[in-house]
């Protein structure tokens, strides 16, 4: 079985479905950086700015040195080697391994062009899958560390889920499932209108005028 990475959701990494023990947050998220911009060199200052943010110990650079030996350690031989110093800082060699992120992107896209052909079966399908990668808040696990790459992945996540719920409601006789859906979505994200304009869709087409237009 080949090696995973997590990253919707806790920091992880399965290497043969047993869980790699990659140390604590500040390693977990020095490891999402690397995935994140994976085949690119990270600078060890962007490294350190990422995992302690504006206060940064005075051996930053050292712990990052350490962090990353460490990682090489942990992870297979192959996956550890991927780990390249490269000045002035680290790369990690795409194909180490499969990542969520990844196939969440790639399916994100698939449903997408499958919308835009009007195949609306495949693209509720493929933005199901794409969804069901997700095992809770984006890049868990390491603290404070990388809180605005999480709010963009999340955002692409709703995104995601209001294309799958527009999908849905192009097929027949799904409505008062999506109702159910959507209420619930509604009051836990008032201010996404994508949401309340496929909630009043979907109540106008169950013949429930009155609740859409309230």
């Amino acid at each position: 079985m080949e090696l995973e990475y997590r990253l919707l959701g806790p920091v992880e990494a399965w290497n043969g479905g047993m869980p790699v023990r990659l140390g604590g947050p500040k390693p977990r998220a020095l490891l999402a950086v690397l995935l994140l911009r994976a085949g690119q060199v990270v600078p060890a200052d962007a490294l350190v700015d990422a995992v302690w943010g504006e206060e940064p110990p005075g051996t930053a650079r050292a712990l990052v040195q350490s962090y990353v030996s460490a990682l090489r350690r942990a992870l297979p031989r192959e996956a550890g080697e991927s780990i390249e110093t490269r000045p002035p800082g680290y790369r990690l060699r795409p194909g180490a391994g499969l990542v969520d992120l990844v196939r969440f992107e790639e399916l994100t896209a698939e449903g997408r062009r499958a919308s835009a052909e009007g195949d609306h079966r495949a693209a509720a399908r493929a933005l199901r899958e794409a969804l069901a990668l997700w095992r809770g808040p984006a890049l868990g696990g390491v603290g404070g560390a990388l809180r605005d790459e999480a709010v963009r992945l999340e955002e692409a996540r709703q995104a995601a889920l209001e294309e799958r719920i527009g999908a849905e409601l192009e097929l027949t006789g799904r409505e008062a499932e999506l109702v159910t859906e959507l209420t619930a979505l509604v009051a836990a994200h008032p201010t996404r209108e994508p949401l309340r304009g496929r909630l009043m869709l979907a109540l106008y087409r169950l013949g429930r005028q009155a609740d859409a237009l309230r």
